[in-house]
């Protein structure tokens, strides 16, 4: 009997899923926490327009109002560079610098007033249309985010990050280019006021990424050997504050500083709903940009360790972690790369993780403060181009990804499983893919094997030979040829242990290329492959019954053969 695996899609999790009983993590320490969440909170806040504090607030609501609502177990949220650059486009858009030189005390505190009104209506728009999407339950939308896409634009973005530094990094004061062709206004820009620059932030910035970038890749090249990862940020904010203060080079070179951050949190307030016809064409792509982004690492993480997420949900948990945020002036926020990762080598096995981190930022606010006011703003600078390190390293695939894909289940006798996937492969299918051929070997999460619609399926004899039927499979991808390898990969030992075998029959020459240009001749041998699905089918028989041949011979020497 033959049955069509896209017909047999799980059926949506229940809102409540997102409530399960959580396991205790073992603690992330202070010296992963602080760095990852404390001061790229503060330094994206640069990129958003507004004051640093306001990244801090950004690295806590957020954090927690996610650790509550989301399906992500190894998801961070809070600021994240993309967004907080679309923010500040917005922000210095609506609420541009003054063209008069120095501006009073006074004139800075409503400058600043004013911005974070703005930003705040962003992520107060942001998280009413990603409810809004919950609502209409668009969730689906996320099996349509193709990997090479969402790499390319935060590969893109890397770029405009880096651009976006330089007059921070040179110390030119310098206002934001916005609108189209913005990243080569601002290289122009740059070009032409180098001569100002300032020798002392100058060698700051020279020197903190002299520390910055090393440190980083020794952390990424001996993350097995080192105890924990080395505290680049700290020790670079350490020396930096500590060299501002002595040498006074706030008052003695003008080098800018971070300055006084208010304790405590910012009283709850409505954002100025006579902004949002005015922000809601920034409001929409940063919603969408942080479904794409919060989905796309979700679902890395959840295939990495076997689970799944409710895309409606995760719709939810950051559409309120928005709205709710803006409430304390926050900006938009989204899970977050560098901090999910940073968490996940902590130990970091739930959404508990998030919680640890909140208490750092905690501290900061209320405790800590007074310690940055000295720090460089140029080292904060420094700081976010470190954290594109990842991003700007994935332009590296470009190259493979060509070399890929240029154009970027079931009949059963005893023993014997044929699966046909009668659908293109690619990155809008390839979760569908995995999760159905997990979910009819028996080889996923769930113990016990039912329908999404239908009763518990006894299997009357375990499965020793599995053919995937590729005929159908007219048209595979990058991501999609990439999930074959590695659901391979990944269910080899399993398949192993129940002493499983698996076969592919019937690919088309242009697939087969594609799977071969992925890698999946390193992790299969030719006998593995076959032309036709009655080929590998009367393989797979002849084996069947050549291994019951030797059963019976062992029960009969054993004297169980009556």
């Amino acid at each position: 009997m033959r049955h069509d695996l896209a017909s047999s899609m799980p059926a949506p999790k229940s809102l409540g899923r997102a409530f399960k009983s959580w396991r205790l993590d073992k603690a992330p320490s202070p010296q992963h926490t602080f760095p990852s969440t404390s001061i790229p909170g503060m330094a994206f806040a640069l990129l958003a327009s507004v004051p640093p504090v306001f990244g801090l607030y950004t690295s806590f609501f957020p954090v927690l109002i996610y650790s509550l609502l989301g399906t992500g177990r190894h998801l961070s949220t809070g600021t994240f560079a993309i967004l907080s650059l679309m923010t500040g486009s917005a922000v210095e858009r609506l609420v541009p610098e003054p063209l008069v030189g120095n501006l009073s005390g006074i004139e800075k505190e409503q400058l600043d007033a004013q911005r974070v009104g703005v930003a705040a209506a962003v992520a107060f728009g942001s998280g009413a249309l990603m409810l809004g999407m919950f609502v209409l339950q668009l969730g689906v939308l996320s099996t349509f985010l193709s990997e090479p896409v969402v790499k390319a634009l935060t590969s893109g973005v890397a770029l405009h990050v880096l651009v976006s530094q330089l007059p921070s990094l040179l110390g030119l004061s310098l206002p934001r280019q916005i609108g189209c062709f913005s990243l080569f206004k601002t290289l122009a820009a740059v070009l032409t006021a180098l001569p100002r620059s300032s020798p002392a932030e100058l060698t700051i910035s020279a020197l903190s990424l002299a520390l910055l970038v090393p440190v980083k890749e020794l952390n990424v090249r001996f993350r097995d050997r080192l105890p924990t990862p080395i505290p680049g940020e700290v020790v670079m904010v350490l020396l930096a504050s500590m060299l501002c203060f002595a040498s006074s080079l706030d008052t003695r070179y003008h080098v800018q500083i971070v300055g006084l951050l208010p304790g405590g949190f910012p009283q709850p307030l409505l954002p100025n709903l006579a902004e949002l016809p005015r922000i809601l064409a920034d409001s929409l792509p940063i919603a969408l940009v942080t479904f794409a982004v919060s989905a796309s690492l979700a679902s890395i993480y959840a295939d990495k360790y076997s689970y799944t997420i409710d895309s409606n949900q995760e719709l939810l948990a950051h559409g309120a972690s928005n709205l709710i945020s803006s409430l304390f002036s926050c900006f938009p926020n989204s899970a977050t790369l560098a901090t999910t990762s940073l968490l996940v080598d902590a130990g970091g096995k739930t959404q508990l993780a998030g919680l640890f981190s909140c208490i750092v930022v905690l501290s900061v606010l209320l405790w800590l403060g007074p310690f940055f006011y000295y720090l460089p703003k140029a080292v904060l600078a420094c700081i976010n181009i470190s954290s594109m390190r990842q991003m700007f390293f994935q332009m590296q695939e470009l190259p493979q990804l060509w070399h890929i894909s240029r154009v970027d289940f079931l009949l059963q006798v005893p023993g014997l499983c044929i699966l046909s996937y009668p659908t293109p492969l690619y990155f809008g299918t390839r979760g569908q893919f995995r999760r159905n051929l997990e979910w009819h070997l028996g080889l996923g999460e769930e113990k016990e094997t039912s329908k999404p619609d239908g009763p518990t399926v006894a299997v009357a004899e375990p499965v020793r030979v599995v053919v995937l039927d590729f005929s159908g499979v007219t048209f595979a991808d990058a991501a999609g040829a990439r999930e074959v390898v590695q659901v391979r990969e990944r269910l080899a030992s399993r398949c192993r242990d129940a002493r499983i075998r698996l076969l592919l029959a019937q690919c088309n020459a242009s697939v087969l290329g594609t799977l071969t240009r992925a890698g999946l001749l390193d992790r299969v041998t030719p006998d593995q492959l076959f032309v036709s699905v009655q080929d590998a089918a009367a393989y797979a028989l002849g084996s069947l019954v050549r291994g019951s041949s030797t059963r019976s011979e062992s029960r009969e020497a054993l004297g169980c053969g009556k």
